[in-house]
Formats: C-alpha cells, structure tokens, sequence
C-alpha cells in the first residue's frame, strides 16, 4: 500500500506543481505589466512598483491553489485509468475508495494552508497594499473614504458607503454611536457629495430617510424622510489617521470581534458575515475539488492534458461564478451569508459525490 500510495502522490504532485508554476508565471508576467504601467505613467520608482504590485501574486494563490489541486487530481486519475491501473488494483484488493482517501488526507493539508493563506497572509498584504496607495496617492482625508469600510475616524460617528466615484457617493450610512447604549441614531441616503473644510467632513444628502430612537421607549423609532440633507461630521483630532480596514484587510478573529461589537450596538454585519464565511468556504475549495475531481475523472476516464486542462478550467469558473448571484442575493436580505457562501461548495460537493456513486465501484 505504502509503495502505491507514493506512486500515485508522486504522479499527482508531479502535475500539481507544473499547473502552480504555470498559473503563478503567468500572474508574475501580469504584475510586471502593472509594475511598468505605475513606473511609466505615474513616474513612480521600479523597486516601489514592484513592492505595491507583490501583494497580489499572495492573493491569486486563492485562486491557483484549488486549481492546480484539482488540475492534479483529474490528470493524475486519468493516467490511472486509462492505463487500466485501476482496474489492477481492484483485482489486487485495492477499491476506488482506498485511492480516494489518500486524495482526501492530501486536500485536508492543503486546506489548512489555504485557511491559513486566507485568514493571515493575504488579508496582511492586501493591508499593506491598501496603506502603500494611500500614503502615495492621497494627503487628505477625503481620499481616506473608500466603498466598503466601516469608518471610524470621525468621533461618535461610524460613516460606510456603497461606492465613490470622486466626491460623490453612492448607498451612505451614518450612524451615530455617541451614546453608550449603541447606535442611537442611522441615517441613509441613496447619494451624496462632501467636501472638507476645517477638519469637518461636509456632506450633502439626497432620497433618503433618518431613523432615530424615541427618548422614551428605545424600542419604538421615529423616521424622517428627506429629499436633501445636509450634515458636518467632525474629524478626529489625531495628527495621523490610519487607513481603516476593509473586511478583506481583516482576519478571521478581527471579523468575528467586529461581529460581535457591532452587533450590540446596532450596526449591520451582513458585509462582514459575508466575508467571514466567504474566506473560510474559499479555504474549504480544495476538498470540495477533490470530491469533484475524483468523481469527474471516473467519469470521463480520459488522461489527455487539455481535456482535463479544460474539465478543471470550467469547474473552477462555474465554482468561482457562483459566488457573484450569491453575494447578490445577500446584499438584498434574500438569503443569510453562511447559505450564500457555502452555496459552491454544497453544489459542487453533490455533483461530485454523484458521479461518484454512478461511476465508482467500491469493493
């Protein structure tokens, strides 16, 4: 058993590394054009482009490490099977089952590098990335407003919005979190433009509502609908403003504390549990590839490079593309976060797991 299951790891690792090499090349190849682009048309210094640009060869490995896992698993069991050494080991007293379980043992280790890539390193690089734009491009605080942050540098006051396109903003979210009991106070608008004066974020809002607690009754609200709304947030006094962090910036361990803060004084977390449960289905990818790979190449039978170059490519796109209706289908309180985001995995899992029980015979 010991001599087969190096066999097959090594015919396995033999492909997955070719695949990583390739799609961690081509990346380099694309930071490079980028690195050239910030060196010629903003004049910026190679070794600072090359710096700025780095961050995202940690993020694509997200992407390449369940692809290559899956390119592995597929070209790997092809060769298995279209050489009829399947079949050999069936007869020797080896099932399908046995192969399937090293594979599983391999995407478990692999799994828990991807959640460690997912939760520590690439949230602490795209940080840094974020930091080295800012401080390059940006000396003020408008330039501090970003579209998916939670921003906390205007004191008793958290401001979020949607989007930005210069001075405009899109979906703004203002709450008021002077009070110790919480968020006594929201106010949304659908846009609305600002401008800085004198440490004070001026900002005008249009088709929009302001919830606001009864001094009373907590429990009851009053609403006061507007058209146009102006409203001076104060900036916090602090001689420099760190760059908030977005959800992706964030580990697992800051979302989750995020979570539970926010929560108890009343501000929506659907973003952050959205990201919270997107980053640890994402980890989870590579076992979900290696149900699917697993039952896909019994099914296909087939150890030819571009099909199965092809069989992972579409697998991964379907895989990745199933996220987009989920986090919009979210966004609009259909479903919760944790269903959207393991939504992928289930479906691929159950395709998988199918093909395996109509192609695979157990003994």
């Amino acid at each position: 058993m010991k001599i087969l299951r190096n066999y097959i790891l090594r015919d396995f690792f033999i492909t997955f590394f070719f695949s990583l090499f390739f799609a961690s090349l081509l990346m380099i190849l694309i930071n490079i054009m980028m690195a050239s682009q910030l060196v010629i048309k903003k004049g910026m210094d190679l070794g600072m482009a090359l710096k700025i640009c780095a961050p995202f060869l940690v993020n694509l490995l997200r992407y390449t490490l369940p692809f290559s896992f899956l390119f592995g698993i597929l070209l790997s069991m092809g060769r298995i099977i279209s050489d009829n050494e399947i079949v050999a080991m069936n007869v020797a007293g080896m099932s399908s089952l046995k192969l399937l379980n090293i594979f599983l043992i391999l995407g478990f280790i692999f799994t828990l590098i991807l959640y460690i890539v997912n939760d520590k390193i690439d949230p602490y690089f795209h940080y840094q990335y974020r930091s080295q734009m800012k401080n390059i491009y940006s000396k003020n605080i408008s330039a501090l407003i970003e579209p998916g942050v939670f921003m906390e540098s205007f004191p008793n006051y958290i401001l979020y919005v949607s989007d930005k396109d210069g001075n405009k903003l899109k979906n703004v979210f203002i709450y008021d979190v002077a009070n110790k009991d919480g968020v006594t106070r929201v106010t949304y608008a659908k846009k609305g433009e600002f401008v800085v004066e004198n440490n004070i974020l001026k900002m005008k809002l249009e088709n929009g509502f302001r919830d606001e607690n009864s001094p009373n009754n907590k429990k009851e609200l009053y609403r006061l609908n507007f058209e146009v709304f102006f409203m001076d947030l104060p900036i916090s006094g602090k001689k420099q403003i760190n760059i908030e962090k977005k959800p992706s910036d964030m580990t697992i361990k800051e979302i989750n504390e995020k979570i539970k803060r926010y929560k108890k004084i009343g501000v929506d977390v659907r973003e952050l549990a959205t990201e919270l449960h997107k980053r640890i289905s994402f980890s989870f990818s590579i076992f979900t590839f290696t149900i699917l790979g697993f039952g896909v190449s019994m099914m296909v039978r087939h150890r030819e490079k571009s099909i199965n170059f092809g069989i992972a490519s579409a697998s991964a796109l379907v895989y990745f593309l199933l996220f987009i209706p989920a986090e919009t289908l979210i966004e609009y309180k259909i479903i919760p976060p944790f269903l959207g985001m393991w939504f992928p995995n289930m479906a691929l899992i159950l395709v998988g797991g199918y093909f395996l029980y109509k192609n695979a015979h157990f003994r």
